[in-house]
């Protein structure tokens, strides 16, 4: 006998293995600068903070791994090293925009996902989070916020809804935790990376 709702579980999978949290961070990462540069400056401050933060650990990981210079296998081995590549990448790229004075919206995605991933360590004695889920969390409150700050009106509305429901279903559609996991997680994303995030973009406009 078929199980009812295995077919929209499977339909909320489907964003984790399209929309890894790395993708997610580097679409707020790409987005953040547009609110304060135009044109080509925001495009080459985001753009390249989304490599360098978001997709070059991944990719560094990936490849090592195909290539067995890793010793154990990426899925074995966990995120923690594509996650400290990133955070590594992230106090580079702190100091580029202090130097350079760049987009201070882009600094307060990278300082919202800093907070996250400290938070989630600091508990990580207490409960075991996963990052995806935090990351997810965080980015229901960064995505929709970033969006319609640069669409104001309907189709900001709309384009922040469509990336609230993406996190958030990226967050609830993983069957391998239980319910208070997705719930600290949660919590630790919001008010851990939103939360910071929406406390430096006030001043960043």
């Amino acid at each position: 006998m078929s199980n009812p709702g295995a077919g929209p579980v499977r339909n909320l999978a489907l964003v984790r293995r399209f929309l890894p949290p790395g993708a997610v961070w580097a679409a707020a990462l790409f987005t953040a600068p547009f609110l304060n540069d135009d044109g080509a400056s925001a495009l080459v401050w985001g753009a390249g903070s989304a490599v360098l933060i978001a997709l070059f650990p991944w990719a560094l990981v990936t490849v090592l791994d195909k290539r067995g210079d890793l010793r154990r296998g990426i899925d074995r081995l966990g995120a923690p090293p594509v996650i400290l590549g990133g955070l590594g990448a992230a106090f580079v790229v702190l100091r580029i925009i202090r130097w350079a004075d760049g987009p201070r919206a882009l600094a307060a995605v990278v300082f919202g996902m800093i907070a996250a991933y400290a938070l989630t360590t600091a508990l990580s004695k207490v409960a075991r989070l996963e990052w995806a889920d935090v990351t997810y969390a965080a980015d229901a409150v960064v995505l929709p916020v970033l969006l319609y700050a640069l669409y104001p009106g309907t189709a900001g509305i709309t384009l922040a809804a469509a990336a609230a429901c993406l996190c958030v279903a990226g967050l609830i559609s993983s069957g391998r935790k239980t319910a208070g996991k997705t719930v600290a997680a949660a919590a630790v994303g919001v008010l851990a990376g939103g939360g910071v995030f929406l406390w430096l973009l006030a001043y960043s406009l």
